[in-house]
């Protein structure tokens, strides 16, 4: 089973809508209003299940990711908040950068070599990244 869980603001929503277009699936999705980040407590995952985190804090989601890992999904994260220490897991792939003139939308943009590139710029407006949309555009 696919399970996207992501913030519900415009970065959070815009990096889904890039992932799922350039790998279409059906999938579960876990989302909340745009402060309520704890979204992986929602996850009951199992062996093969495939998660997808976007724009939602690893440090604040730790205990879950550890216990979603656990029971064998395979996880990819990709964000721009503090994450703390990252775990060191086979079934876990992270693109983290806490740089300040990043959004995870821009991450994804990067990671999926700027296919949906609008849907970044979008977001980084919307994140309020005004130097970093302009030069992605």
């Amino acid at each position: 089973m696919q399970i996207d869980v992501f913030n519900g603001d415009a970065d959070g929503i815009c990096a889904l809508i890039q992932y799922r277009l350039a790998n279409p699936a059906e999938a579960q999705l876990i989302t909340g209003p745009k402060r309520d980040i704890q979204l992986l407590e929602q996850v009951q995952a199992q062996p093969g299940d495939q998660v997808t985190v976007l724009d939602i804090s690893l440090e604040k989601n730790r205990q879950d990711l550890d216990r979603i890992l656990a029971e064998g999904a395979d996880v990819f994260y990709v964000d721009h908040h503090q994450a703390g220490e990252l775990p060191k897991h086979p079934k876990l792939k992270t693109l983290i950068d806490t740089d300040a003139n990043v959004c995870t939308s821009l991450l994804m943009d990067q990671h999926l070599s700027g296919q949906y590139r609008a849907w970044a710029v979008t977001a980084a407006f919307g994140d309020n990244l005004i130097d970093s949309a302009k030069k992605r555009r």
